[in-house]
């Protein structure tokens, strides 16, 4: 059965599988203007780290914690857990399906362009320079994301006139004129 994850139980589960304390998630908006809120995946990498043995486990556990409560939090787990295993794709997928739901996590965005770099797409690196057009137009949109819808806002993106790239020219113009 789906429903809500009740406080405390996706952690003691996560504690009984790993030996670990899940950190608590902490959402990223723009507004907040902070690089990286997010300690999730720095937690989960560690755990990793010293239990390779194990992430294959826990990979399918997060299957199942997903199945149960499809809302950010296990999306983004099982996307950490996926990326920690180098399953690029599968990590993309969960990362947008945690995106579908809260557009405006920017560290689930991070997360995401660095999956799609992984996978060669130049998706990532305009999600990296532009987060925040991204995220304002996914937020507009709120439909669903797919590799299909990514490629439509990327082309928003490219032609909005406040892209990083576009933006970079204004900025070095003017240096540009002193050495003619």
């Amino acid at each position: 059965m789906q429903g809500r994850i009740q406080e405390g139980v996706l952690e003691a589960e996560f504690q009984a599988a790993t030996g670990w304390l899940l950190p608590p998630r902490v959402a990223n908006r723009l507004e907040a203007g902070v690089a990286r809120q997010d300690t999730v995946f720095q937690g989960v990498s560690l755990w990793a780290f010293d239990h390779p043995e194990a992430l294959a486990d826990l990979r399918r556990r997060a299957v199942e914690w997903v199945r149960r409560w499809p809302e950010p939090r296990t999306w983004e787990l099982s996307g950490y857990l996926e990326y920690l295993a180098g399953d690029w794709a599968a990590a993309a997928r969960a990362f947008m399906a945690s995106l579908e739901q809260e557009p405006e996590n920017l560290d689930a965005w991070v997360d995401l362009a660095f999956c799609l770099k992984h996978l060669g797409l130049a998706l990532g690196e305009s999600i990296l320079f532009d987060h925040d057009l991204w995220v304002r137009l996914q937020c507009q949109e709120r439909g669903p994301l797919t590799l299909a819808s990514l490629n439509r806002l990327h082309s928003q993106v490219q032609k909005s006139p406040d892209r990083l790239e576009a933006t970079s020219v204004r900025w070095v113009e003017p240096y540009l004129d002193i050495v003619s």
